[in-house]
This record gives structure tokens, C-alpha cells and sequence, in this order.
């Protein structure tokens, strides 16, 4: 138990209502990552209300249902001027990494990280938002996905599915590759053109099945999504 941080000038308390489980969690709970802080309260894929704020904060903003952006950074830098608080030099908090997170009743987070939800999006829905999709959305953007374009998806996952997704919306040809039926099988849902089962006893190896599907002339964009050596 601990206590309820009440928010200082410039934040805002927010009663969780749906926390998102990111694979970075898992790495937390076996030992793989450690950032060296202890205790800290995991969860960095937020969804609540605003239950209180600060001073500075428009009252209004009280009942307003939120996803958290996760990283706050200086606000100076050249980073965080442009909007790329992630690649600031001195974060001042990473909510669920080195800062209390999601995995409580309450957090207690600037305002301006508190981005209002849509009523058509569920609680449950929007919490993979917080880190799976967005990381797909900067993955996208780095690649400049283009209409007409192979993309190739390997890992049907939390970031595959987002990519899936974006990708099919930008107009790309899209193919999942993955080892479970189960998955891929959602992965055609959300867009997938086709799908390859990765692991499958005595098939061809994924790449030859890539060119095959493309008529020979493979990916034209691949993400990674799996980051093992196998």
C-alpha cells in the first residue's frame, strides 16, 4: 500500500481503469530488464479519469476519461522541442519503467500527458494504445509506408497488429508472418492480404514464401517484430 500523490500545479490524479500488460512487463518479471530502481509500480500503458487536478488545470478536465503518454521529458532539449520526449537526455519521469505507473488504483501524472479518449473507444480497447500502437505508428512513419507497397509483418502480436493495420490504411499489400493459426488468423481480420506460418514442419522457409506471394519480387518493407536471434 502506498499513499495518493495529490497532484501539484501542472498535473493531474488519475483512478486507472485499464491498464495494458506490454511484453516489456514480462522482461521486468523474469530478471531480463532491470533499470536498477526498486520498488516501482509497474504498468505504463494507462487508461483512467481525471479524478483531480492541480493548479493551472482547467477544472473541466475532471471526469474527462484519458490515456497517459508515458515519458516525461525536460521539455528543452532539442528532442522535446520537436516532440520526441523519448530520445530526451534527462526524462524526469518514465511512468511504470523508473516511475510509479499503472498498475495501482491511482497515478498521479502532468496533465498535459493526459490525452482525452474518444467515447467510441473502450477502456479496455484503448490501453494497448499507450505503447503497442504507438510504437507501431513511429515504426510506420519511420519506414514511409507506401500505397502499393509489399509490407511484411513478422511477429502477429500487440505492435504486429497496429502495424497490420496502419499499413493496410496506407494503402500497402500486407503480409503477417507468425507461428500461431490463432493469430494469423486475427491478423487476416485486421487486414492482412496473407498470411505465413512461421515453424511449420517441412515447408519452404518464410522468405521463399515472401517472393512467392509477391510474384518475385519481395518485401518492400519488413518489421520486425519478434527480436530474438531465432
Amino acid at each position: 500500500t502506498i499513499a495518493v500523490r495529490e497532484p501539484a500545479p501542472g498535473e493531474a490524479l488519475v483512478r486507472v481503469t485499464a491498464p495494458g500488460v506490454c511484453h516489456t512487463e514480462l522482461h521486468f518479471t523474469s530478471g531480463l530488464l532491470d533499470l536498477g530502481v526498486a520498488p516501482v509500480t509497474m504498468g505504463h500503458e494507462i487508461v483512467g479519469r481525471i479524478e483531480r487536478v492541480g493548479d493551472g488545470v482547467d477544472a473541466a478536465r475532471v471526469g474527462e476519461r484519458v490515456i497517459v503518454y508515458y515519458y516525461v521529458g525536460c521539455g528543452a532539449c532539442r528532442h522535446c522541442r520537436v516532440g520526441d520526449e523519448h530520445l530526451c537526455p534527462a526524462v524526469r519521469a518514465e511512468y511504470g519503467f523508473v516511475t510509479d505507473g499503472g498498475y495501482a488504483e491511482y497515478v498521479t501524472v502532468p496533465a498535459r500527458t493526459c490525452v482525452a479518449l474518444p467515447d467510441h473507444v473502450g477502456d479496455v480497447d484503448a490501453a494497448p494504445i499507450g505503447c503497442g500502437v504507438t510504437t507501431a505508428v513511429h515504426a510506420s512513419r519511420l519506414a514511409g509506408v507506401r500505397a502499393g507497397e509489399w509490407v511484411v509483418v513478422y511477429g502477429a502480436g500487440g505492435v504486429g497488429y497496429g502495424l497490420v493495420q496502419l499499413a493496410r490504411e496506407q494503402g500497402a499489400r500486407v503480409i503477417a508472418v507468425g507461428r500461431s493459426a490463432r493469430k494469423l488468423a486475427l491478423a487476416r481480420e485486421l487486414g492482412a492480404e496473407a498470411t505465413v506460418r512461421a515453424g511449420e514442419e517441412g515447408a519452404q522457409p518464410v522468405a521463399e514464401r515472401i517472393r512467392a506471394l509477391t510474384g518475385g519480387a519481395g518485401a518492400d518493407v519488413v518489421f520486425e517484430c519478434v527480436g530474438t536471434a531465432e
